[in-house]
């Protein structure tokens, strides 16, 4: 029996466990071959650079738009010096026009988008369910506008999972006392007031989206979100991840670290941090009105978390015992603490400094449970990479 007279159920069967070249390779074999997996085709789509994307937008037909399910989108310029370069906003609502399907969506973008263009198309996408944006190039010389980036979030009404890469924070939210060094986006007073979040475009707004149930942020400077707001939120958050920043003041960062562990509501049950806590003091130096905690007297209670992840690639072994004296107001179940650089290494030298780090990290973990009663708390487990991993289950 050829593979022409297989049943397309077989067909399809075999298609899945093909590499996306050689599907794309069976499917130019024959028309009946292209028809069957067309939709497989598209339904998994990557553009790696501006100019991929043009030629998307130009030369592939609208009709296959709907049958993108995952689309991913860089828009690196072009390797060719003599390409030029052109404004890529309307090519990318020229595609995502045709999405009526997508349910998850990637932006790598070198640079801002033009807001006014861009964000009515996002309203429209209804099925998406996954977010991420965040900035290709260097955030001095084209940064990615947290504006930009919190009204498209804003704007999917089935949003569940946001991912935020290197967004730039905007000096219209960001007060006085900013460290020098740290980049902002100056010139982005014009992206249009959003219909669900007026003029409160800043990162700690994405706390008032309803359906945001996990939330990332990655290299993004929050030192600014010290005194956020944490009155008036809807936030529905149940994860919520925090890396740190490069441009981070370590006092400050950790303060604001512990302001979003308040702010993100009592539904929160999974928070990862790249950043120590901190002891919430009020400032002498405020923010916005709007960013400002109206009453000092009013702490919001910490959560009750059922996990908490320590990236100790990020957090020092000295900032651990504090941090857990902190969690035990949170009755937290299940700490995990990981490092992740160390986890993957192979070579010999990194295995023998991470069975180094892993005794000291364990021997402060024993101390620390051999002092405390800790009720709620039901694991801890710590893994710097093979041979180097302990749970103590308590």
């Amino acid at each position: 029996m050829t593979w022409n007279h297989l049943p397309t159920e077989l067909h399809l069967a075999v298609a899945r466990f093909l590499p996306p070249q050689d599907t794309s390779a069976l499917s130019r074999t024959s028309r009946t071959s292209y028809n069957l997996l067309v939709p497989q085709i598209f339904s998994d789509v990557t553009i790696a650079s501006r100019s991929a994307m043009r030629s998307f937008a130009m030369h592939v037909p609208a009709r296959y738009g709907a049958l993108i399910r995952r689309l991913s989108v860089c828009t690196k310029p072009g390797e060719s010096p003599f390409v030029q370069e052109v404004d890529y906003t309307e090519d990318l609502a020229t595609i995502l026009a045709t999405c009526s399907c997508l349910q998850s969506l990637s932006l790598s973008l070198a640079g801002s988008l033009d807001a006014s263009t861009i964000t009515p198309v996002f309203a429209t996408l209804t099925t998406v369910q996954n977010f991420e944006i965040g900035c290709w190039g260097q955030e001095e010389t084209a940064p990615v506008s947290e504006r930009v980036a919190v009204s498209l979030a804003a704007s999917l009404s089935s949003l569940t999972h946001l991912t935020l890469s290197r967004i730039t924070r905007s000096a219209l939210h960001v007060d006085n006392c900013s460290p020098p060094g740290v980049p902002l986006v100056l010139n982005d007073h014009d992206v249009p007031s959003h219909p669900i979040l007026g003029e409160e475009l800043c990162i700690p707004s994405l706390l008032k989206l309803p359906t945001l149930k996990s939330l990332d942020l990655r290299d993004v400077w929050i030192d600014c979100d010290e005194n956020m707001c944490t009155q008036g939120k809807l936030a529905q958050l149940e994860r919520v991840s925090l890396s740190g920043s490069m441009y981070r003041d370590g006092e400050v960062e950790s303060k604001a670290c512990l302001a979003w562990l308040r702010a993100c509501g009592p539904v929160l049950r999974s928070f990862k941090t790249g950043i120590p806590l901190g002891e919430s003091q009020p400032s002498s130096c405020l923010g916005k009105d709007w960013m400002t905690v109206e009453d000092q007297s009013t702490t919001p209670p910490l959560p009750i978390l059922t996990n908490f992840h320590v990236d100790a690639e990020r957090v020092a072994l000295d900032d651990l015992l504090p941090m857990l004296n902190l969690l035990t107001a949170c009755e937290t179940k299940r700490i995990t603490i990981t490092n992740a650089a160390m986890c993957a290494a192979q070579d010999a030298f990194t295995r023998e400094c991470a069975s180094d780090e892993f005794e000291d990290w364990q021997d402060a973990i024993e101390q620390f449970l051999a002092s405390n009663e800790w009720d709620s708390l039901k694991s801890v487990e710590l893994n710097f990479g093979q041979g180097t991993q302990r749970v103590w289950s308590l």
